[in-house]
C-alpha cells in the first residue's frame, strides 16, 4: 500500500464512519470564551461508542479486508482506546479481534474489550511493547495487523473529524489536538487544509512523551527512552515515517504540557463543563489554559477525546484539587 493519504481518501472513509457512528457534536462554551477571550469550541468524541476517536479509523481499516483477510481476524496492539475501537469495529463488521495492551492498562477497558467479543492479551509496560506479541500473533494466525496512527486507512478514517470541523465550524482558525503517535492530528490537519489552507493545526504532547514533536524537528522518528505521563494515551516511543512526512507537511506546531496542566484541565472538565475526560483528551485545553497555545481573539477548536479516566486516578486528581482525601472522593 503506498505510504501515502490524500483528500480522496478522507472522503471515502468518511462513507464507512457515518455508516457506524453517530456524528460528533462540536459545542461553544461560553465560559471558555469569556475567560480566554476567543470563541472556543469542542469537538466532543467521548460520545463515541468507546469514548475516542480511535473507532473512526479501527472501522476504515477493517472495512477495506476482503473476504479471506476478513475471515482470519486482526490484532492490534493499543495503550488501550485504540484496542477499544478495534474490538468496536471488528464487532461492528463481524470479524475475529486479538488486541494486545499493557499489563497495567485498566480492568474496565479490558472488560469493554471482551465485550465485544476480542481475545485480550496483555504484555509489558507501554504500547511499544505490545508489538513485538501482535506481529507474532499476525504471523502465526495469519492476521491483520491494524496500526493504531501508521496506516494510511487508519489515517483516514481520523481525519473525518476534520471533514465535520469545515463543515460544522468553516471559519475556524486553530485547531488544537492532542498527540500520541500522529495519527489523529495528520488526518485532521489533511482535512481542514484542503478546506482552508490558513487554518493553525497544533499538535499537544505530555512532556515526558514528545516524541511526535522531536521527530517532526528531526525529520525522522525519533524514539524516546522512558516516556511517560498520566495522560497513557498519548504515551508513545516513537512515530513512524508516514506521521513525520505528513506532520511535517501539514502541521504547524507541537507544544508540550506538564502533568500538572494535564491534571488540572482533567478537573476541569468535571468540576466546571459536567464533563467526564480523562487526561488523555483534556490535553488542547491544558494548552490553551497554560498559554502554550495562543488563542486570543481567534475561532478555536478543542478536540476532546477520552473518556476512559481510571477511577483511582481521577480520585487522586480531584482530591488534590479539592483538598478532601481521596478515599472521601471514591465514595
Amino acid at each position: 500500500m503506498p505510504q501515502t493519504v490524500r483528500l480522496a481518501d478522507v472522503m471515502s472513509a468518511r462513507r464507512v464512519v457515518d455508516r457506524y457512528l453517530p456524528r460528533a457534536p462540536l459545542e461553544r462554551s461560553p465560559l471558555l470564551c469569556q475567560e480566554l477571550g476567543a470563541e472556543i469550541h469542542l469537538k466532543i468524541e467521548t460520545f463515541k461508542p468507546t469514548r475516542t476517536f480511535k473507532v473512526r479509523g479501527a472501522l476504515n481499516e477493517i472495512a477495506s479486508l476482503d473476504e479471506r483477510a476478513r475471515a482470519r481476524g486482526v490484532v492490534a496492539a493499543s495503550a488501550g482506546s485504540h484496542a477499544q475501537g478495534v474490538a468496536y469495529a471488528a464487532w461492528a463488521l463481524g470479524v475475529s479481534a486479538t488486541v494486545v495492551m499493557p499489563n497495567a492498562v485498566s480492568p474496565q477497558i479490558v472488560s469493554v474489550c471482551r465485550s465485544y467479543g476480542a481475545t485480550v492479551r496483555l504484555e509489558g509496560d507501554v504500547y511499544d511493547d505490545t508489538l513485538a506479541l501482535a506481529q507474532r500473533i499476525e504471523t502465526d494466525e495469519g492476521r491483520t495487523f491494524v496500526h493504531p496512527y501508521a496506516d494510511p486507512l487508519i489515517v483516514a478514517g481520523q481525519g473525518t473529524i476534520g471533514l465535520e470541523l469545515a463543515e460544522d465550524l468553516p471559519g475556524v482558525e486553530t485547531v488544537v489536538v492532542a498527540v500520541g503517535g500522529g495519527g489523529l492530528i495528520c488526518g485532521i490537519a489533511l482535512a481542514l487544509k484542503h478546506a482552508n489552507p490558513r487554518v493553525r493545526v497544533i499538535g499537544v504532547e505530555p512532556e515526558g512523551a514528545d516524541a511526535f514533536g522531536r521527530s517532526l524537528r528531526a525529520g525522522r522518528p525519533v524514539e524516546l527512552e522512558r516516556p511517560h505521563s498520566i495522560a497513557d494515551k498519548l504515551v508513545a516511543k516513537s512515530t513512524q515515517q508516514l506521521n513525520v512526512d505528513l506532520g511535517r507537511e501539514l502541521v504547524d506546531d507541537v507544544v508540550t504540557v506538564t502533568e500538572e496542566a494535564l491534571a488540572d484541565a482533567t478537573f476541569e472538565y468535571l468540576d466546571r463543563h459536567s464533563m467526564l475526560v480523562e487526561p488523555s483528551g483534556a490535553a488542547s485545553l491544558a494548552a490553551v489554559r497554560t498559554g502554550r497555545v495562543d488563542v486570543a481573539g481567534q475561532r478555536v477548536v478543542l478536540v476532546v477525546s477520552g473518556g476512559n479516566a481510571a477511577p483511582p486516578l481521577l480520585a487522586r486528581i480531584v482530591a488534590e484539587r479539592t483538598g478532601r482525601p481521596a478515599a472521601a472522593t471514591s465514595r
